[in-house]
């Protein structure tokens, strides 16, 4: 019986698998996976995807009967597949955004990979258009989850390991880039600290400024974080609460 990679075997495939049917068996896999619960099982699977894909790529391309077999998906028009990735994201933005739901970490990161899981993705030219949209609706301005899409993305992205790939798309890029990184020295901080920030925040995102007393008490912190990390303050708040609470104050 020939052996096979336990990358392979992992997802239930044999090593002649090619990379369509690497990321079926990857998709069908994550299924099955409490990634809050289980965050080792979801790392070795998530291991073994990436090592069954980087073994199957190179013979995929050098099979030419096989890559005359790639599904449109893989070789289509990477801008329409694109298009259907930005489809299902808005899709399922009015559930992520509900009150309840926009800071839900979890549940932002299960719809983020289930698109980045699809099929529309197999496309790495499409995959990294979604991704530079991802940056740039970011870049635009605070909206309803986009605090909690900033590190969702971040980590499903790579954007903090590999700071290059930000730099990719221009100054909308860049602004996120240095927003990433400011992030990770505000996440540094020692919990009282972090969790009055994270209060003064999540107050900012309210629909009208605190109390007087509640106020005065935030805007040091807030006028502390805007010094400090200007850049992630502007993505995960709104830059009009700012300017209300200093006219409230």
């Amino acid at each position: 019986m020939p052996h096979t990679h336990p990358s392979f075997a992992r997802l239930g495939l044999g090593q002649d698998a090619d990379t369509r049917t690497v990321r079926r068996a990857y998709a069908r896999e994550l299924k099955q996976i409490d990634q809050e619960r289980d965050a080792a099982g979801f790392q070795y699977l998530r291991e073994a995807y990436e090592l069954a894909l980087a073994w199957a790529e190179p013979m995929m391309a050098s099979a030419p009967a096989a890559q005359a077999l790639m599904p449109d998906l893989e070789r289509g028009d990477p801008q329409h597949l694109c298009d259907l990735a930005i489809a299902q994201y808005r899709a399922a933005l009015p559930r992520l955004t509900q009150a309840h739901v926009a800071g839900d970490a979890a549940a932002w990161r299960r719809e983020m990979q289930r698109i980045l899981d699809g099929e529309a993705m197999i496309n790495v030219c499409a995959r990294t258009l979604f991704e530079e949209v991802m940056a740039h609706l970011l870049a635009a301005g605070w909206k309803p989850g986009h605090e909690t899409l900033l590190p969702v993305a971040a980590s499903l992205f790579d954007w903090a390991g590999d700071r290059a790939r930000l730099l990719r798309f221009g100054a909308a890029g860049r602004l996120v880039d240095r927003a990433v990184g400011e992030m990770t020295l505000f996440n540094a901080a020692v919990h009282p600290e972090l969790a009055r920030r994270r209060g003064v925040l999540e107050r900012l995102r309210a629909p009208a400024p605190p109390a007087p007393d509640q106020l005065m008490q935030d805007l040091p912190w807030l006028d502390q974080m805007l010094e400090r990390y200007p850049n992630m303050v502007a993505l995960v708040v709104s830059v009009d609460a700012v300017d209300d609470w200093r006219r409230a104050a």
